[in-house]
């Protein structure tokens, strides 16, 4: 092949070897464009009239610039005249960006690179351009994606990371996740748990590292909260999600995570959460104000039998003619009755006491003959019966026993006012628990009495609703946050019988060791 190349006559070569360039300008995939020291075009190959909408004839002894807008255009020309009398070889340099003109006036990102013929004079130069257009855009839209990402975790204040387990590249922290652990961007790297590690709450730091420990043994992903102590010596709530990308094998390649302060949340959380038991235990002394009647009654019944034993026994001692068993027995009905106003005031501090929170296994049935046990006095006052039908499985639920029966004793003391209007016989309310098609523990409170207008139904349970002279509407409101709280719901609906039926829900929970 040499020896036929070095033998081959020299037009023919030249012809070869012109066409040869020819399929290598027509191959590219890149614009190119050939033209003479005063910047006038002598070629455009075929990328270049689809790159800017030219015929090759077209533009053939134009100036070059007008692939060019202002102002690289009125540029171009001192450019040219400049790289000549220096004698540079390149006039442009490799790898330059500006922006490109087509024939219909856009404009476009493009690459530049133009470079001197080789022994041409006077000098011909070549320049080559690419459309950068989807880089341009591509590096735009990541631009702004990590902007957008930025600003969105500074809102949310929330940081993420990256560790690589079993690579050369670089671990990773957003510029967030240094001000969420109190650290200056740029400052030297170090590992996040390594890092975390003496900031973790004492109360937590055993939930911490369980965590880091089943995330080493194999588990792919971890969800927690826990407690830090803030360089700055504040308090902090952080909310933790890993997640652990492995090989076909289980070794740990990638840990992808976030931090997201959620000190402000649980704030707001627990403030909230004060000004529920806050209500709640307006609610409960609400409730109290209208049973004060029956209280009172409740309350009186003893106080009378204290008066008038203890009247008996001073007639006793004043005549001279006792004997010590019958001021005993006097005694004793004294002590008895005492006991009993006793329960009563119990009974009545423990519900309206303003306490703590406080959600344990309670049994379901419990609660229902709790209620009516504080009911009782003023049902008998209002001259209604109670009927109470236990589920026979004894659910348990996990709740604050007060806050329930405050619910329960709330929905029976609506249904006593409804049946004020009602014959005495017909006033009954059925107390009911039973396990539903869920699952879940469901209580009912059932009347005869006259029932929920349709009208009023839709806005039974809104705030400052009533359909009571004098009521707060407040009562199923405030019931209502109260499952809610405890993850159940509340609902309404007609008695077939007449009157309403009342239930809420509440999860059941497997009865404690020994109940």
């Amino acid at each position: 092949m040499t020896l036929l190349r070095v033998a081959e006559p020299q037009e023919e070569r030249a012809q070869r070897l012109e066409r040869e360039f020819q399929a290598v300008l027509d191959a590219a995939v890149d614009a190119v464009v050939l033209f003479d020291h005063e910047g006038r075009i002598e070629l455009l190959n075929h990328a270049g009239e689809r790159m800017f909408g030219y015929k090759e004839e077209d533009v053939v002894g134009l100036k070059v610039n007008i692939l060019l807008p202002e102002p690289y255009r009125s540029q171009q020309d001192d450019y040219l005249r400049q790289y000549i009398e220096a004698g540079e070889p390149r006039i442009v340099g490799i790898g330059r960006e500006l922006l490109a003109k087509r024939r219909d006036g856009s404009e476009f990102s493009a690459e530049i690179a133009i470079g001197r013929v080789q022994g041409t004079d006077p000098p011909r130069f070549a320049g080559f351009i690419r459309d950068i257009t989807v880089r341009r855009n591509a590096e735009e839209a990541l631009r702004r994606s990590e902007a957008q990402l930025t600003i969105a975790q500074e809102i949310a204040n929330l940081g993420n990371y990256v560790v690589h387990f079993d690579s050369n590249l670089e671990d990773y922290w957003s510029p967030h996740l240094y001000r969420v652990l109190g650290r200056r961007y740029g400052e030297r790297y170090i590992g996040v748990y390594e890092y975390l590690e003496p900031m973790v709450h004492a109360a937590d730091r055993a939930r911490w590292q369980q965590m880091r420990d089943e995330l080493a043994a194999g588990a792919r992903s971890a969800d927690i909260e826990y407690r830090i102590i803030h360089p700055d010596g504040s308090l902090r709530y952080v909310h933790h999600i890993a997640q652990t990308t492995r090989s076909t094998d289980g070794r740990a390649l990638r840990q992808v995570g976030t931090l997201h302060d959620i000190t402000d949340r649980r704030r707001a959380e627990d403030e909230a959460r004060q000004m529920q038991d806050r209500i709640a235990h307006f609610g409960r002394i609400s409730t109290m104000g209208e049973m004060a009647a029956g209280i009172a009654h409740e309350v009186n019944q003893p106080l009378t039998a204290i008066a008038t034993f203890a009247q008996a026994c001073q007639r006793l001692i004043a005549s001279g003619d006792f004997e010590l068993q019958e001021i005993n027995d006097a005694l004793e009905q004294i002590s008895g009755q005492a006991l009993r106003a006793g329960e009563v005031i119990r009974r009545l501090r423990s519900f309206v006491k303003n306490r703590e929170v406080r959600r344990e296994p309670i049994e379901a049935n419990r609660l229902l003959e709790d209620v009516r046990m504080l009911a009782q006095t003023d049902a008998r006052h209002h001259g209604v019966r109670f009927r109470l039908e236990s589920s026979p499985d004894s659910p348990h639920v996990k709740a604050d026993a007060v806050q329930i029966q405050q619910v329960i004793l709330n929905l029976v003391r609506n249904s006593i006012d409804a049946m004020q209007e009602i014959p005495e016989a017909q006033r009954e309310i059925l107390l009911r628990t039973q396990i539903d098609a869920e699952g879940d523990v469901e209580f009912m409170v059932a009347d005869r009495g006259v029932g929920v207008a349709a009208v009023a139904s839709a806005e039974l349970f809104n705030p400052f609703f009533t359909t009571k002279p004098g009521g707060t509407g407040l009562g199923l409101s405030i019931s209502r946050s109260i499952v809610r709280a405890h993850g159940g719901k509340l609902w309404c609906s007609a008695n077939p019988g007449g009157g309403a039926r009342f239930f809420f829900t509440l999860p059941a929970v497997p009865a404690p060791a020994g109940s």
